[in-house]
């Protein structure tokens, strides 16, 4: 599990999340409600995760493209 930064489309403000993925600044991720963040490059402070509580700090997910359904009627 890795902590990163990453905010939503309209914010200035980046949030701390935790992932299993493997992911880097620019990638798009996704939260439990389905919403788009960015990940941007900033540092985790890890004294503050320590003191919210590991357990708290929500967890996102890479977003995967869905592949389009091709046409069905020839």
């Amino acid at each position: 599990m890795q902590y990163i930064k990453a905010k939503f489309e309209n914010s200035k403000r980046s949030y701390t999340y935790q992932t299993e993925d493997d992911v880097k600044p620019g990638d798009i991720v996704t939260n439990d409600k389905g919403s788009k963040l960015t990940v941007v490059d900033e540092p985790v402070d890890a004294a503050w995760i320590m003191s919210f509580g590991a357990d708290k700090v929500a967890v996102v997910k890479k977003y995967v493209e869905p592949e389009k359904a091709e046409s069905e009627g020839d």
